[in-house]
């Protein structure tokens, strides 16, 4: 696994885990939005309790679900952030790759995506161009064992 498929492992993971919070929501919302009333001249029953006794099963396993992604992205950050710890400790830039490399890959958007170089450059105090410079040789120092 090259150094940015394992940075990238965190986004990968945050998105799932958003995904399933939006999915918790959107069963929520399904819900607890009135439904429409449906009127007939046939006889039926409606069991409302199997239906919020499904909704209880549904959301009890979404919910699991959501706290598992989660917890598989807490772990993902603390491996990226001991790895960060470690790299290139002697570098006289080695602060400057820390920090690039932890803004970039373990800020995430709230559309998932990764933090903007215009960002990460803000963050940092350096152009976007010297930014990018930095953290393809930023890469080649992040430890991958």
């Amino acid at each position: 696994m090259t150094s940015k498929e394992m940075l990238l492992r965190y986004r990968d993971a945050k998105r799932e885990a958003n995904e399933m919070e939006l999915k918790i929501t959107q069963l929520r919302l399904k819900y607890a939005a009135p439904s429409a009333i449906k009127y007939s001249d046939m006889p039926s029953s409606h069991d409302s309790n199997h239906d919020l006794s499904d909704y209880a099963a549904k959301l009890e396993k979404l919910t699991d679900m959501m706290v598992e992604r989660y917890k598989r992205c807490i772990g993902i950050e603390i491996d990226i952030e001991m790895r960060l710890d470690r790299m290139a400790p002697d570098h006289p830039q080695g602060q400057i790759f820390r920090e690039i490399l932890r803004h970039r890959y373990l800020t995430i958007t709230d559309k998932g995506q990764l933090n903007p170089w215009e960002e990460v450059a803000a963050q940092v105090g350096y152009s976007d161009r010297r930014v990018k410079s930095l953290h393809g040789i930023a890469l080649l120092y992040f430890p991958t064992d």
